[in-house]
């Protein structure tokens, strides 16, 4: 499978991964030790850092906790943002930060 990658400078690279060893590139590629992922709406996903920001924990009553993003701890990604916004609701400000890996999400199921 070819995963893009789109690095905090702006430049983009696509590497190959077997499916069985995707994952661990994608983290390998990105500097991540766990990834989140952002459904793009097209078939695609965007593998994230998920410990590219710290976080605090709300605890909302009812068995409901929120992550809440506190400090960015990698540098902002201008363009992996602005595919991020293209799919979030209007007025959404959240940015994403650090290296992200975007692949086709039928290639992991």
């Amino acid at each position: 499978m070819r995963i893009q990658i789109i690095r905090t400078d702006g430049t983009e690279e696509t590497i190959t991964a077997a499916k069985s060893e995707a994952y661990a590139k994608i983290k390998t590629a990105i500097r991540a030790q766990l990834c989140d992922t952002v459904n793009l709406r097209d078939g695609r996903v965007m593998f994230v850092d998920d410990e590219g920001y710290q976080t605090k924990t709300l605890n909302h009553g009812t068995g409901r906790f929120e992550l809440r993003p506190v400090r960015a701890k990698k540098p902002v990604n201008e363009k992996a943002t602005k595919i991020y916004w293209s799919v979030c609701k209007p007025g959404t400000t959240h940015k994403i930060v650090g290296d992200v890996a975007i692949a086709n999400d039928s290639d992991f199921e």
